[in-house]
């Protein structure tokens, strides 16, 4: 016999397993006992230790009945167990079901010998032992297999009721110096599920083992005696424990009295439910309260569920005052914006200035003013006009009134000069800080909308499917995945979002997505699934599953001799039914344009991942990199892919021209404007476009472009192109260019090529 290891819970599994076994040898029928028999063949299929389990059989039944018949009985039944079990355990193979009810038939030829003129006791014990014997298994691959759950499906509980209806039939006559242990444990189960049970679940308990105590006794008594203290428990379970326990004794007392007649043994009848009683009052209730868990599928709280909802609209009303403080920011941004001065207004300034820096100590100041008078200043207003729209004067810029009478011409000419220099650079400045200030308005305006988007999208109420919920539950338990909890909702959107509560790495078991597509009869996948802090459970969440989805495929080749590509690309999701692709060509080749581009990707990916809409997101970028004085250009291509309504959105800066194939035929995209950041303002290029499975978006930079020489001839070339697969396909457009190009990479070239497909349900 192997043991492995001898430990307490080796040893109390295997007393509690005769304890078992010699309950149901008293349950007899006609001075033999089925259950146990079919006990043990259960026992075989589910996995206990052979020999002790063969030992506890056949000890249990000569202990109540030793007699040869039953010996030879149960021997021949030992044997056929014992030789199925080691036939399959020798061939490294699981036992089927089916054999185990094939052997539990071969084992009781002994019994149909001794039995064969009582055809229909025979037929009887066979039929109710198969019933038992199907519902051990069920029972104790429950026991088994939920370790640290014991939560039932309804299956489930019937046949542990009927488990439990059998064991009380066998502890009936059972006593230790006129103690009742029926008495004791039943109302052992009556205390514990009152205080942390079910009404329902308790009379079911309750009955079941009474009623097992009736068909033992062949009466009815214990079974409305016992009916009746589970009444009283529940009617008096509140407010203390004692209370339930001084009830439950009074009440059983003047049952005994008047019902039973009992007499001088009316110490023993209630002693039993007194022991039963000071047990219960000493269990603390952090202890009930784990067991009502650890039992009990309980339906959800509606408070808990109104609380969601009533955060929800707590989320949006600050979330709506938030969205107010930033578009009051974005007000006092724009307030701050300087504007820039009129010609007319420079002009004038300008003047001022010289006048009073150049011919404020000058010696001849009077006799130009009595000489020229208005004309003086005309003239300076002449010359600083030509120094605005020039950029500088010189000696020929002089008037010839002002050039004979003025001595300091040259101080004259340098100071305009540099005033007019001073107030570009001015202007420069001024600009960077102004669209510093408007950038961040924008921003600032944009957050603001995200905000009150965000708060519109939790504002709708949440709605609850509990009776599904509880399904799933039971589902998954039958099915040996242990599942605490279930949160079904849906939101205005009406897609159904679940979020499962299960055990270990049970969470993994694609079984859950399947119970899940059953239940709710629509498509599930899981989307997440992450530890939680309560012991070894994980969050498991599921979404409907998307009817579509993409493929993708990416070919690049850097420069002929840059080790760093000035391309760069992106393929994100954007939730679960939106894609982004983009590509970014940094101005030139090498480190530094590819420095450039990955900035500019980067802040076009984190823009779409927070949700802000297409004109803020250029608008930002483009701003940001006008902001910096170097020539920083980057050419844009992106394309959004909206799966769930099978829309493509293109977006070109400064890219070339993009490429739909469809059925053999080839859609343009056309490309056009600036590249980014090379004015304050950006104007893309945009096109709205529906697709199906059998479009292929074909996305290229200028080195692939050039390398083809016209439009033509690259439509042409992809024209031809049977084959559906992104990535074959973006590798032969690259592989052409290059071939083109006789294998030398004139540019950076990428190719980027995607497909939406239909997902297999």
């Amino acid at each position: 016999m192997k043991v492995k290891g001898k430990s307490w819970k080796f040893i109390l599994k295997y007393v509690a397993v005769f304890f078992v076994c010699l309950v149901l040898a008293k349950a007899q029928i006609n001075e033999l006992s089925p259950f146990l028999i079919a006990f043990f063949f259960a026992g075989i299929y589910v996995g206990f230790e052979e020999k002790l389990l063969s030992i506890f059989t056949l000890s249990s039944a000569l202990a109540v009945n030793p007699t040869l018949n039953v010996l030879l009985i149960n021997i021949s039944a030992i044997a056929v167990g014992l030789i199925i079990f080691y036939i399959f355990k020798f061939s490294k193979k699981p036992i089927p079901l089916y054999m185990i009810f094939v052997g539990y038939l071969l084992g009781l030829i002994t019994y149909i010998y001794f039995n064969h003129s009582e055809f229909l006791d025979i037929l009887y014990y066979l039929a109710l032992g198969l019933i038992c014997l199907y519902i051990f298994i069920i029972v104790l691959h429950v026991v088994l297999l939920r370790k640290n759950c014991f939560k039932l499906t309804l299956n489930e509980s019937i046949c542990f009721l009927f488990v439990i209806a059998l064991l009380g039939m066998g502890l009936y006559d059972i006593y230790i110096f006129e103690f009742s242990i029926y008495r004791f444990l039943l109302m052992c189960i009556i205390f514990i599920f009152v205080a942390t049970g079910s009404t329902p679940m308790t009379f079911a308990l309750t009955l079941s083992f009474s009623l097992g105590v009736g068909l033992a006794s062949l009466s009815l008594l214990p079974l409305a005696e016992f009916a009746l203290l589970t009444l009283l428990a529940n009617i008096f379970s509140m407010p203390s424990k004692f209370k339930i326990v001084l009830v439950v004794i009074i009440a059983d007392v003047f049952i005994q009295y008047y019902f039973f007649d009992i007499g001088i043994n009316l110490f023993y009848a209630i002693l039993p439910i007194i022991l039963a009683g000071i047990l219960f009052i000493f269990i603390p209730n952090k202890l009930l309260n784990s067991f009502s868990d650890f039992v009990y599928v309980k339906k959800s709280e509606l408070s808990s569920r109104n609380l969601i909802n009533t955060t929800r609209k707590n989320i949006r009303k600050r979330m709506s005052e938030l969205s107010n403080v930033f578009l009051d920011m974005k007000q006092i941004h724009l307030n701050m914006v300087k504007k820039e001065l009129t010609k007319e207004e420079l002009i004038a300034m300008l003047t001022r200035e010289t006048m009073n820096t150049c011919c404020k100590d000058c010696l001849d100041k009077n006799r130009c003013t009595r000489a020229l008078g208005t004309d003086n200043k005309s003239n300076l207003e002449i010359l600083i006009e030509i120094a605005v729209s020039k950029g500088k004067v010189t000696l020929l810029d002089i008037p010839s009134g002002l050039s004979n009478r003025c001595g300091k011409v040259n101080n004259l000419i340098s100071l305009i000069n540099r005033l007019s220099s001073e107030y570009k650079q001015y202007k420069n400045m001024l600009a960077d800080v102004n669209n510093v200030k408007i950038l961040l308005a924008d921003q600032m305006g944009a957050v603001s909308r995200l905000l009150l988007d965000i708060g519109d999208e939790i504002d709708t109420n949440v709605s609850f499917d509990i009776a599904r919920e509880n399904k799933i539950i039971s589902r998954l338990l039958s099915l040996n995945i242990e599942c605490k909890e279930v949160l079904l909702y849906t939101e205005k959107n009406e897609d159904i979002s679940a979020v499962l509560i299960v055990k270990g790495q049970q969470g993994y078991n694609p079984i859950i997505e399947k119970v899940m597509t059953e239940v709710l009869k629509m498509p599930m996948e899981i989307v997440s699934i992450l530890p939680i802090e309560e012991g070894d459970f994980f969050s498991v969440t599921l979404n409907r599953k998307n009817k579509y989805d993409c493929v993708f495929g990416l070919a690049s080749c850097n420069k002929s001799g840059n080790i760093e590509s000035g391309d760069c690309h992106s393929i994100i999701r954007l939730g679960k039914d939106r894609f982004l692709l983009a590509l970014c060509d940094g101005m030139g080749s090498g480190k530094g344009a590819h420095k450039m581009s990955a900035m500019t990707l980067g802040l076009i990916e984190n823009f779409y991942k927070v949700g802000f809409d297409n004109d803020i997101v250029l608008e930002s970028v483009n701003k940001l990199l006008a902001i910096n004085n170097q020539e920083n250009y980057s050419t844009l291509d992106v394309c959004l892919i909206d799966l769930n309504n099978e829309i493509a959105d293109f977006i070109k800066v400064g890219s070339p021209f993009g490429l739909i194939k469809r059925d053999g035929n080839i859609e343009i995209i056309e490309g056009g404007a600036l590249p980014i950041g090379a004015l304050d303002n950006v104007s893309p290029a945009t096109k709205k476009t529906t697709i199906s499975t059998k479009d292929i978006i074909i996305m290229v930079t200028d080195g692939i472009t050039d390398a083809f020489v016209s439009q033509e001839n690259i439509i042409e070339y992809v024209s031809k192109l049977a084959s559906n697969n992104p990535q074959t396909l973006a590798e032969s457009i690259l592989n052409e260019a290059l071939r083109l190009n006789e294998m030398t990479a004139k540019d950076d070239m990428t190719v980027l090529v995607s497909r939406m497909y239909l997902k297999s349900n």
